[in-house]
């Protein structure tokens, strides 16, 4: 029986490679193995926990990658490769550059790979296997099998799912809509169920770009899955817009089903940067007031993680200041804070690239730098040391010990959940130790 490794790799810069607390388990390979034939043996490897033995017995290995990882899917490739075993490259950063992708792997998987996987093996065991393998067409989710879990054997935090694929937002910065598409694909909600309901662990993280997704009959697929999750005794983590507070009895349904903590994109506190961004959904008259939006959530008990983004061209040295201000006035609960990251195939690297503003351009080793904490490339109105610092001393702000067992203690009174009191003070805290890891005393260290 052949052998096929399924590999996630691990960061490897001084920057982030101590974030493991909150690491959520590779369910794209996971799903990948669901899709594999009989006839195969397949591990999966995290190495975000698990050592890579590139001794070990394989006949195929397939590697998943986001941008930042490249460098080290690209070593790991070439480790196998000298061995004499052809690997497979898929996921977000290869099928946004494939032919560089192609200089590291024997083939190469552009877009979602549930249904050209099996046409892969199926040329793997003839000895043909092409270079190239492009998703014509956005598979149909509707029956997708749950992933492998068996395979998943590391204790993490939470378990994921997911019910849907897709976003329509298309921001400027995000590469989503490119690699899924603007339509929201739905997956059948009895199917979700019963995943769910197979899972032992109590906490879930359903990571769907949007749980709610946007539309009549999104919004109305929402209410029924809500209604059916009320009956796994489930907590439950997730990913929403900020259009999830425009829908009478939608916060309540989330709220009894098991919700307990929402990750929002809020990006900018100034209406000027949103519209730049194209991140409309955050314009509406019902959404723009951050501060009553995130009262609604809060009276729910479901916490918040508020994700911002500085370093944009209407960013100035002022804009830290004023919003940690409002995070910490508005009690969000989390924070990821960020710097704008022109991410391969987005609108905001073509603009960048064009305009000549890229300072980290040796690829793919500089690929490494794209991970939304280091800056790449000329900011208009900042230096690109002073966005840094701004950023470093902000986690330093809002993230530091005290600061982070203080708003622990009140997502916990807000939520009664130690879940949710766990993401809060460990997305906190886990944010501060990583950045204290490269910026040593000063990052204690008061004016």
């Amino acid at each position: 029986m052949k052998k096929i490794l399924l590999i996630s790799p691990a960061y490897r810069t001084k920057l982030l490679e101590n974030v493991r607390v909150l690491a959520l388990p590779p369910l794209n390979l996971g799903l990948i193995a669901a899709h594999t034939p009989e006839g195969y043996e397949v591990e999966i490897i995290d190495e975000a926990f698990d050592d890579i033995d590139y001794d070990a017995r394989a006949d195929l290995v397939g590697i998943t990658c986001m941008t930042p990882l490249a460098p080290r899917a690209y070593e790991i490739c070439g480790e196998f490769r000298k061995r004499g075993v052809p690997v497979v490259l898929g996921g977000i950063h290869p099928s946004m550059m494939s032919e560089e992708a192609g200089c590291f792997a024997d083939a190469v998987v552009i877009g979602e790979g549930e249904e050209l996987w099996p046409r892969l093996l199926a040329d793997f065991s003839a000895g043909r296997m092409a270079r190239f393998y492009r998703a014509d067409n956005r598979p149909d989710i509707t029956n997708l099998p749950a992933p492998r879990r068996d395979l998943l054997t590391n204790k993490y935090f939470v378990q994921t799912v997911q019910t849907s694929r897709g976003c329509p937002h298309n921001c400027k910065f995000c590469s989503v809509t490119l690699f899924n598409g603007g339509q929201y694909r739905q997956r059948e909600i009895d199917r979700v169920i019963a995943e769910i309901n197979d899972i032992p662990d109590k906490r879930l993280f359903i990571i769907d770009d949007n749980i709610i997704g946007s539309g009549r009959n999104a919004i109305d697929r929402a209410f029924r899955l809500f209604d059916r999750l009320k009956g796994c005794n489930k907590e439950w983590g997730g990913q929403t817009c900020l259009n999830i507070v425009e829908h009478d009895g939608l916060l309540k349904a989330a709220a009894d089903s098991g919700a307990k903590a929402f990750l929002i994109g809020f990006e900018s506190i100034e209406q000027e940067i949103l519209n730049g961004m194209g991140k409309k959904v955050n314009m509406r008259p019902t959404t723009r007031n951050f501060k009553d939006a995130i009262k609604k959530i809060h009276d729910h008990g479901i916490a918040i993680v508020g994700g911002f983004i500085f370093g944009t061209d209407s960013d100035d040295g002022d804009t830290f200041k004023r919003t940690l201000d409002f995070i910490m006035e508005a009690e969000v609960d989390a924070v990821q804070l960020s710097i704008q990251t022109p991410l391969p195939g987005t609108a905001l690297y073509k603009q960048l690239a064009a305009e000549n503003r890229l300072l980290l351009n040796d690829y793919p080793k500089d690929w490494e730098a794209y991970n939304i904490f280091e800056p790449v490339y000329q900011p208009k109105y900042l230096g690109p040391d002073e966005l840094y610092q701004g950023l470093i001393d902000a986690y330093r702000t809002v993230s530091s010990p005290l600061p982070s067992l203080k708003r622990g203690l009140k997502t916990f009174l807000k939520t009664k959940s130690l879940f949710a009191t766990g993401i809060s003070f460990f997305w906190n805290y886990d944010s501060y130790k990583t950045i204290s890891k490269i910026t040593g005393p000063r990052l204690d260290s008061r004016p």
